[in-house]
């Protein structure tokens, strides 16, 4: 349980609040690659409740810049994008992607009043299908996180993006925790008495599961990106000799790998909008080689994040709080469907809103199955609160990870085996003198 002052320090990232200053210190997914076209439409988009402008320039550059323009404050989404810049349409003045001021027509050229002056615009760098974004001190800017994923071609990956009015803690924590996995999706994730090692994916994208223990014991381990926890459940088949492992990863600020089906990664990204909402991306990778496009329909079909029918343009969901997330009592009545909602990714967003926009966690009561959410809020609350001391390096930062080699692992191992030892769970890069509790 938290006090009412660590949920804000926790949750609160608008402004000068300290979790969104330390925040900006990372590299931050903005948007989609694929959402800015080449002199296309400027594309709004907000983190850590500031309004920013995003576009693509005709040289295929992408720039950053403060929605706002810096001459009367006139909104650059609605610009012109052409010519290698943005152009308000109030004044016609004119910004490049690093904020440089190209053109101020009303002014007198003599005057050299546009190269006193520049907008607000911040570092970008293009991988994984992703736009990142770095709002730091410049001097200050950490090595791009160059996760596994985006090694790979577009074609190998998917992104399934959806605002969720939360704030990104409780959007996280919901990752984090393994147990909910046995009740919230059980329609997706099923339990089988097939003696395999790990989860099965199926055609139909759901997953058939060596094991129906709904009550895991939790471990835990502090790393220097994050840590890495185990879920351990008895498997369906031979639970006298062996122990199901599931291992996810939570690396800083806002990201967690879990196990995937075999030749894949899976991933997530809870970026915040501001203090009441969360921007959710979803990333796979198929490490073969490029999904089909019937293959993208049925992943976002199984997380209920079709474009166009389950989210819109701008990755608003229908299914809101307002209409009860479109919940099905009659599904859930006749056996059909232990939620009565639609899509795994769904599911999680629906108890997550349910909780607030902002969460009190003074209220909880948390157990045993809660230490890996546990560990994340500590975590993040005492490198938050040294960063508010004396400017200390956030975690994630003050070491060098590989950040290409993270990966989240599931296996049988044989019964009484430490987890942390084992194959290529050993292989993870473990920060120096950090053990567990």
């Amino acid at each position: 349980m938290l006090t009412a002052e660590e949920n804000a320090l926790l949750c609160k990232v608008e402004g000068d609040a300290p979790m969104g200053q330390m925040m900006r210190r990372y590299w931050i997914p903005a948007c989609l690659s694929a959402d800015l076209e080449i002199d296309g439409q400027p594309r709004r988009i907000r983190l850590f409740g500031e309004d920013l402008v995003a576009f693509r320039d005709t040289s295929g550059k992408v720039g950053i810049l403060d929605e706002n323009c810096p001459h009367r404050g006139a909104s650059l989404v609605l610009g012109r994008n052409e010519d290698c810049g943005v152009r308000c349409l109030y004044h016609g003045w004119k910004m490049s992607t690093d904020g440089t001021i190209l053109e101020t027509p009303p002014e007198p050229d003599e005057l050299n009043f546009r190269k006193r002056i520049r907008a607000t615009a911040y570092s970008t760098h293009e991988a994984g299908g992703f736009v990142w974004t770095y709002m730091g001190p410049p001097e200050l800017q950490p090595r791009f996180p160059d996760f596994e994923f985006t090694h790979y071609p577009t074609e190998n990956t998917l992104i399934m993006p959806s605002r969720e009015e939360c704030n990104w803690a409780q959007c996280l924590e919901g990752v984090l925790d393994s147990a909910h996995t046995n009740y919230l999706h059980s329609n997706g994730v099923r339990p089988t008495n097939a003696a395999i090692p790990m989860t099965e994916y199926k055609p139909d994208a759901t997953f058939d599961r060596p094991s129906n223990d709904g009550a895991p014991r939790i471990e835990a381990q502090n790393t220097a990106y994050g840590y890495r926890y185990a879920a351990i459940r008895k498997p369906s088949v031979d639970a006298e000799k062996n122990a199901y492992i599931r291992v996810t990863l939570f690396a800083a600020p806002f990201y967690a790998l879990f196990p995937a089906p075999a030749g894949w990664i899976f991933g997530q990204a809870f970026v915040p909008i501001d203090d009441h909402h969360t921007m959710f991306y979803f990333f796979q990778c198929k490490r073969a080689g490029a999904m089909d496009a019937e293959e993208r329909l049925q992943h976002q079909r199984v997380s209920g994040l079709v474009p166009g029918v389950d989210v819109d343009a701008e990755y608003r969901k229908i299914r809101t709080p307002q209409n009860g997330w479109l919940q099905n009592r009659a599904a859930m009545r006749a056996g059909e469907s232990f939620s009565g909602m639609t899509g795994i990714n769904n599911e999680d967003i629906a108890v997550q809103e349910s909780m607030g926009k902002l969460y009190d966690r003074t209220k909880e009561r948390l157990g045993t199955s809660d230490v890996a959410v546990i560990r994340m809020r500590r975590i993040m609350l005492d490198s938050v609160r040294a960063f508010m001391s004396d400017g200390s390096t956030p975690v994630g930062l003050r070491e060098e990870v590989a950040w290409s080699r993270l990966q989240a692992e599931e296996r049988m191992i044989p019964l009484g085996e430490n987890w942390r030892i084992v194959g290529a769970f050993a292989g993870e890069p473990i920060a120096a003198g950090i053990g567990e509790e």
